[in-house]
């Protein structure tokens, strides 16, 4: 069972007054939020609720309409590339070149991040998420699955402080569930932190530290994950 992680100097995210408006229309208002080392954050909500929006200003993708925010103490407007290496991101978009292979896709990405993998790690890195098979097959062909597996293996690749993950169970079998809540429970023993939204709460309550209910961009409530489950109903 997850334990609520200590509190620190210095949050791993920390949010205030932050909020992201697209026209008229305000995704995510007034959120305050502190996010400490080592924790797993649960965001919950409706589609449209403002969790895929506040991943994404904290990841730097999105530039806040309103508020401010730190990363393990800086500021991403002005040490931007910092925060951004210390966190990753696996969200709706798995940017893979479909005319690549598993095997290509991993190297390109080390590369980005200025490190070179051998073709020995890789296929280590594949067998964890069962495609090493599959390793020289063009990812343009695999199944959804088989793409989000691949997608995943980011969180490994890049090694960060701080793991992101929206909707990290969909598109997943029974055993690719179970490997995702493996690495997140590792994350948790590793003192990284993590912050997921997902619609899968039975599964992603019970891995939570705390979770943290959206409704229209708004934070409406906050508790432990069995206290979410009771508030909201055990929906998948």
């Amino acid at each position: 069972m997850p334990s609520r992680a200590a509190n620190t100097a210095i949050p791993a995210v920390q949010t205030t007054g932050l909020g992201k408006r697209f026209g008229r229309q305000w995704a995510l208002a007034h959120c305050d939020l502190e996010v400490q080392p080592g924790e797993v954050l649960l965001l919950a909500g409706a589609n449209g609720s403002g969790k895929t929006t506040l991943l994404r200003l904290i990841a730097g993708l999105y530039k806040p309409t309103q508020g401010s925010m730190s990363i393990y103490g800086m500021d991403p407007e002005q040490e931007k590339l910092a925060c951004r290496r210390t966190l990753t991101l696996v969200g709706h978009d798995n940017y893979l070149y479909s005319q690549l292979s598993a095997l290509e896709m991993l190297q390109v990405w080390t590369r980005l991040r200025g490190v070179e993998l051998s073709e020995e790690q890789a296929i280590d890195l594949l067998r964890e998420v069962d495609l090493q098979d599959r390793r020289d097959y063009p990812v343009g062909g695999f199944s959804a699955g088989m793409r989000k597996r691949l997608t995943l293996l980011r969180t490994r690749l890049e090694e960060p402080k701080l793991v992101l993950l929206d909707e990290p169970f969909s598109a997943l079998d029974a055993s690719g569930q179970n490997l995702i809540e493996e690495w997140i429970e590792g994350y948790r023993s590793a003192g990284k932190t993590v912050v997921l939204a997902s619609h899968n709460l039975p599964r992603s309550s019970k891995l939570c530290d705390r979770a943290i209910l959206l409704q229209q961009g708004q934070m409406l409530w906050q508790g432990t994950g069995a206290d979410l489950l009771n508030h909201v109903g055990a929906t998948a």
